[in-house]
């Protein structure tokens, strides 16, 4: 199913403080996202850059190893201590804030804001995606860029996932329980004894397209995966660059 969102909004932030450590190994085999915000860094002209839903690091470390600095902004403390303890194991910096991303402190501005792991789905309606993507865009500096991912879930994937245990990584099981005229699910994931619970909420592209306009971004490429292919009807996966 592919649906692990990251550590970014209060709403969610009880479940990461649950899972803990657990975090690290429920997400370990994601690995497809983290060359192209990489990428993006590195085009970004030295940074720094602001990645909103930071989470335990899993994406700001590998920009921060290649040369770019990082803002760091998650709702949750344990996963701030986390990406603090992974920065260190590489004896690099982040720059770690604890806050909301719909109520940010001035931070400055950016040449890139990123917003990896689905953290978006936090969100939950248009009203709240559009003041958030008015903030990044005013976030930003001169032809700075926004970069995002996010999931929306096909007839398939309901039908094949609802309500049902599935184990994710070794020992690390996950229930989904859709709710497609609402766009929202419930996640829920489990390791031994432990267990925490987040609602997700999804858009479809063509909301995010308008969404993005509405916010005032004039440029937008919108692709189907990470290695930059077409967005095709049947994608789970949307992943944006807007400027």
């Amino acid at each position: 199913m592919g649906t692990q969102p990251s550590a970014a909004a209060a709403d969610g932030a009880a479940a990461y403080e649950l899972l803990g450590e657990t975090y690290d190994r429920w997400c370990r085999s994601v690995t497809e996202d983290i060359g192209f915000y990489v990428d993006l860094a590195l085009e970004s002209g030295g940074g720094p850059v602001l990645e909103i839903g930071v989470g335990s690091g899993r994406v700001a470390v590998p920009v921060a190893l290649a040369g770019v600095p990082v803002v760091g902004v998650d709702a949750s403390p344990v996963m701030l201590e986390r990406a603090r303890r992974r920065a260190g194991e590489h004896a690099i910096d982040l720059t770690l804030v604890h806050g909301d991303m719909r109520d940010l402190p001035d931070l400055g501005r950016f040449p890139l804001i990123t917003i990896p792991f689905r953290a978006l789905l936090h969100l939950r309606d248009d009203e709240q995606r559009l003041a958030l993507l008015r903030d990044m865009r005013g976030r930003l500096s001169d032809g700075g860029r926004l970069a995002f991912d996010v999931f929306h879930p096909d007839r398939l994937d309901i039908l094949w996932t609802h309500d049902r245990w599935m184990e994710r990584e070794p020992e690390i099981f996950e229930r989904a329980i859709w709710s497609p005229e609402g766009r929202s699910v419930s996640l829920t994931v489990r390791s031994g004894a432990s267990e925490a619970t987040m609602e997700l909420w999804w858009a479809e592209p063509q909301a995010w397209a308008r969404l993005l306009a509405e916010a005032g971004f004039e440029s937008v490429e919108c692709f189907g995966w990470f290695d930059r292919r077409p967005l095709e009807p049947e994608s789970s996966d949307s992943v944006w660059i807007a400027a």
